[in-house]
């Protein structure tokens, strides 16, 4: 559901939220000029924080990026071709660190291109690694990591499955209790 309340330029895909009672949030910043297709995943605080200070309120509404690159697209295209994505809100900083570096591995942000060569993701680096790989992961390795995502998240599914009936069975038993 999108929310109606005042974001700036960024759009939210859920319930509406009080910005105070969150850290930060992740983000995407898509061009959608034809000509230059490409995108970023960045982070957000909604507030600043200094030692001995109340915190602030952050220039979130009208931030673009710290990436160098997103902002020049922005100043040369104009605004009118980027769309600005809030992905997830996090309560903590280390849920908000952690959750921008799962999302540009998944998204495999340093390697990803175009078949023209042009690269999918205009981000240079994930976390404090500041270089794009020569190398990457192969099909055949992909295939089997997928294979072990999966197995995984069946026996995570499993186990909360067995957790649930067990619990049904243990309040079933404590009824019958004198």
């Amino acid at each position: 559901m999108t929310i109606n309340q005042d974001l700036g330029h960024w759009d939210y895909v859920g319930d509406p939220f009080d910005f105070d009672k969150y850290f930060g949030f992740i983000y995407m910043i898509q061009c959608t000029h034809p000509d230059n297709p490409t995108r970023y995943i960045g982070r957000k605080q909604f507030h600043m924080y200094s030692k001995g200070k109340d915190r602030r309120v952050s220039n979130w509404k009208t931030y673009s990026s710290s990436s160098k690159h997103i902002n020049n697209l922005i100043k040369e295209l104009g605004t009118e071709h980027f769309t600005f994505e809030m992905l997830q809100l996090f309560e903590t900083r280390g849920g908000l660190s952690a959750g921008e570096v799962k999302v540009q591995w998944y998204l495999d942000v340093l390697t990803q291109k175009y078949a023209n060569g042009n690269p999918v993701f205009l981000n240079r680096q994930i976390g404090a690694i500041k270089f794009i790989p020569k190398e990457e992961i192969d099909n055949e390795t992909i295939a089997r990591l997928d294979r072990v995502y999966f197995t995984v998240r069946e026996e995570q599914a499993e186990s909360r499955k067995d957790s649930e009936e067990t619990s049904i069975e243990e309040e079933k038993t404590d009824d019958k209790e004198p």
